[in-house]
């Protein structure tokens, strides 16, 4: 079969392609990209024109599309989506009522959602990994200095200084400190959601006078979707990342290993500037297909903190940490009950002192953190991989 995977914003762009290509279809790469994902009439009718002429038997994207969905909807072919990203606002246009989408997504959540407005072809898919490539990575002696940790933690702290809920400087106190704290209340809460229920009518105006946003035409979006999860769940999360860290650093000297030295400061990736983290190694950027897989494999414990509009899925950052045979700890997920067990495939934790003393077990019980990551590896190279993730998304699509 002819698959058209348009290759711009795609995540798993050369894994999805090589086992597509692996299990006998044909991929076309489609690089022209749309002035607008909703609306472009012109980009609409040359992607028709091509997908005609090639004689394309269905469409795959990583995160939906509407006008992708808009196009094969009239052409009559089946348009596959895997959403990575949450939030996704482009998942409550109203084009995902099209007969042609098979949209799967990773976090259950979002499933749910979707389904209680109606829409039928919704379904919950998990991220995966290719396996092969990243058994193949080895680190040479020189990168090995600097992908060998004791602790670390590769992502970024949302730190830039005008998120969009930083930008409201107009807020009232009242109304301000009603924010501050239903934040700080969802910060302490692990598996449950109460941003968008604790968004009153009178906060949503008062945040509307401050900085108004406008609801798309074609979606189904509400203003307590796009304020909670858009400005609030990112500030959670520039908070809860910095905090963790900061307690970290301030703790980890404390550490006693097995072999009675202490432990290397904790590394961390990424490309912002972090001066109010002294105690803490910031090593910049690492190239994601590349190097990160490295520093997973060759850190003692890789420390994952989700970002808060992610409400049960697991993360990719999650899945590529395991499959990189690295050991897991990482905020408490639902999703991950349905395919891992904690405390023999990774490590979960539902509140900073809870974090804090697994680092310390971990850190000094080589051999049993060394079995979790062990297992965690398994479990994903049996289960989790893109080939499971493609026949699963192709039969139910009809494709397979």
């Amino acid at each position: 079969m002819k698959t058209l995977f348009p290759n711009w914003k795609n995540f798993g762009l050369e894994d999805i392609t090589e086992t597509l290509e692996q299990m006998g279809h044909t991929v076309i790469h489609y690089t022209k990209e749309p002035r607008d994902y909703r609306l472009d009439p012109r980009f609409k009718s040359e992607l028709k024109k091509y997908i005609r002429a090639e004689q394309i038997d269905f469409v795959f994207t990583s995160n939906y599309f509407p006008i992708i969905s808009d196009a094969c909807n009239e052409l009559d072919i089946p348009y596959l989506s895997w959403c990575y990203d949450s939030p996704l606002i482009l998942t409550y246009s109203k084009t995902v009522y099209h007969p042609c989408n098979y949209i799967f997504l990773f976090d259950s959540q979002m499933v749910q959602d979707l389904q209680l407005l109606g829409v039928e072809h919704a379904y919950y898919m998990p991220m995966a990994v290719n396996s092969k490539r990243l058994g193949a990575l080895k680190a040479s002696p020189e990168q090995k200095k600097t992908v060998q940790a004791d602790l670390s933690f590769v992502g970024s702290l949302y730190t830039e200084k005008h998120t969009l809920y930083d930008r409201m400087e107009c807020l009232d106190a009242h109304t301000r400190g009603y924010l501050e704290g239903i934040m700080a209340a969802q910060q302490l809460l692990y598996g449950a959601d109460i941003l968008e229920a604790a968004l009153t009518d009178n906060i949503i105006e008062k945040l509307l006078d401050c900085m108004p946003i406008k609801l798309h035409t074609d979606g189904m979006e509400t203003y307590r979707y796009v304020y909670a999860n858009y400005f609030l769940c990112r500030k959670i999360t520039q908070t809860e990342r910095t905090d963790l860290l900061h307690l970290i650093s301030k703790t980890l000297p404390d550490i006693t290993l097995e072999n009675g030295k202490k432990p290397q400061p904790m590394k961390l990736y990424t490309p912002e500037r972090t001066p109010f983290l002294p105690d803490i190694k910031n090593m910049g950027t690492v190239h994601y297909l590349h190097e990160m897989p490295l520093v997973f494999r060759h850190s003692k414990i890789n420390l994952n903190i989700t970002l808060r509009s992610i409400k049960n899925g697991i993360p990719l950052r999650a899945m590529d940490i395991m499959g990189a045979g690295g050991f897991l700890l990482t905020n408490y997920q639902n999703d991950f009950n349905y395919h891992f067990v904690d405390g023999e495939d990774y490590a979960s934790f539902s509140s900073p002192s809870e974090m804090l003393d697994k680092i310390e077990y971990y850190l000094s019980h080589d051999a049993e953190r060394q079995k979790i990551a062990e297992n965690g590896w398994k479990k994903v190279c049996n289960e989790h991989t893109y080939q499971i993730r493609m026949k699963e998304m192709l039969e139910i699509a009809g494709l397979a």
